[in-house]
């Protein structure tokens, strides 16, 4: 990495006007040299097409400052009608007027030698001067470009000044500290040349940016000829420059990290959040279908009408048991194993993919153990009939102390129904414990507030 010791600012600030003169190039000709148009850079050996880092092109910027003279001319024609003894204080805006506000700002080391983090580093920081510098100014920035095609590089800041009351002829004079404390200068009769009151403020301005910019980037304010500064004295501030600008680093790396952390823990706690509602959601669902009822359930899954009513019919037992014993075996033999497998059934909790996979598997077993009971009852057996024998069944073989009237409320009586219900029961409550956890996590100051206490 180049060492930058021994390297200073370089910072310009300048108005132009749309004429320009022999010792000021004209607003045109300054966009067009930002913009690297043809011919308009000639101290340029191979000119490049600029990177605008903020705003609009520079040629734009002409076009925005031609239209506002046009629209501000127009009404102070207007005021200059309206109120004609401030006739000298509305008179339009000349073509000699300076209109723009012209910034260059250099980093000292060579393109094909600068530390690239250091560059963006710096280059962060003078748009945050200029654009704050323009706004103490009554500016407006208008566009930031970028030239690498020169040994160092540099950024150009294009600003207009804001109409106001008090700059109604938008005189980028008056958004200037040099042409102001020249004009004062002028107005209070100071002894000595106005120029000398203009390169003071510049000085100033030129501190300003050392202070908030290249003192930060181990950029010396002069070099050591201008001051006289001997080697020693030369070494050591340079030494103090370079820790300050480790220093600046330091603390730039450091916020870093805490943004990273921070937004890493921002995006668990985002992930945290959408699984809790995306389980209590769930959650919520099957108690919804558990405390609804088999019925409910098994309308979301097959909602045959024949189904539902084989479930909903009641049973009739008087007329089954008055059979004769040849009706009353073939009965047993043709339902019992279908009873059997569909009781084995009931008695094991659903089982599948989280508790609502596991119940649809569940309803879907039943249609079909509801169906294969009526395709294996004997055809002079009615199905209130087979209901009656199948809840006997039930109440034998899950030793309950009443008979369901019903295949629906035989299924219900089930270990197998009960048990989804009680767990449906208890995942809800789980996920709302969860949940409240999580919003309580949520209302607490966040790590970076708490770094600010």
């Amino acid at each position: 990495m180049p060492d930058r010791a021994g390297k200073s600012i370089f910072a310009h600030k300048q108005t132009y006007s749309r004429k320009g003169n022999s010792k000021s190039r004209s607003v045109r000709e300054i966009a067009d040299e930002a913009e690297r148009l043809e011919g308009a850079c000639p101290h340029v050996e191979n000119p490049q097409s600029p990177t605008i880092l903020e705003g609009i092109r520079p040629s734009e910027v002409v076009a925005v400052i031609e239209q506002r003279i046009t629209e501000q001319n127009r009404l102070l024609r207007q005021l200059r009608k309206e109120q004609p003894d401030r006739k000298d204080a509305l008179r339009g805006i000349r073509s000699d007027t300076h209109v723009m506000i012209g910034s260059v700002f250099s980093f000292p080391d060579l393109v094909e030698d600068m530390d690239e983090a250091d560059y963006l580093r710096w280059r962060r920081d003078v748009i945050a001067f200029a654009r704050a510098d323009a706004a103490r100014n009554g500016a407006e920035v208008l566009s930031i470009v970028e030239h690498l095609d020169e040994a160092h590089p540099h950024v150009h800041v294009l600003a207009v000044p804001i109409c106001a009351d008090d700059n109604m002829r938008i005189d980028a004079k008056r958004c200037h500290e040099g042409h102001r404390e020249q004009d004062r200068h002028m107005d209070h009769g100071w002894s000595g040349s106005p120029s000398r009151s203009y390169k003071q403020a510049m000085r100033g301005w030129q501190d300003r940016y050392h202070a908030e910019v290249g003192a930060k980037h181990g950029q010396a304010r002069t070099g050591p000829r201008r001051r006289r500064l001997d080697r020693t004295a030369w070494k050591a501030e340079q030494e103090r420059l370079q820790a300050q600008k480790e220093a600046e680093i330091a603390i730039l790396r450091a916020a870093e990290a805490r943004r990273l952390a921070d937004e890493e823990e921002r995006r668990r706690d985002a992930v945290m959040q959408d699984t809790v509602a995306r389980r209590l959601q769930e959650a919520e669902a099957v108690h919804a279908i558990a405390t609804g009822g088999l019925i409910a359930a098994i309308r979301q899954v097959d909602p045959d009408p024949v189904l539902i009513e084989r479930l909903e019919t009641p049973g009739q037992m008087g007329s089954w048991t008055s059979h004769d014993a040849d009706r009353n075996r073939e009965m047993s033999l043709a339902l019992a194993p279908v009873l059997s497998d569909g009781l084995e059934a009931l008695r094991q909790p659903p089982a599948g993919p989280g508790l609502l996979g596991g119940l649809s598997g569940f309803l879907r077993g039943i249609a079909g153990w509801v169906n294969r009971l009526a395709g294996a009852s004997p055809r002079w057996l009615k199905w209130p009939e087979t209901v009656a024998y199948a809840a006997h069944g039930a109440r034998q073989a899950f030793d309950t102390t009443y008979t369901a009237s019903t295949l629906a409320g035989v299924i219900e009586a089930s270990p197998a129904w009960q048990s989804f219900t009680g767990e449906a029961k208890t995942r809800l409550d789980q996920a709302r414990a969860v949940q409240a956890l999580t919003n309580s996590r949520g209302s607490r100051p966040d790590a970076s507030s708490q770094r600010g206490i």
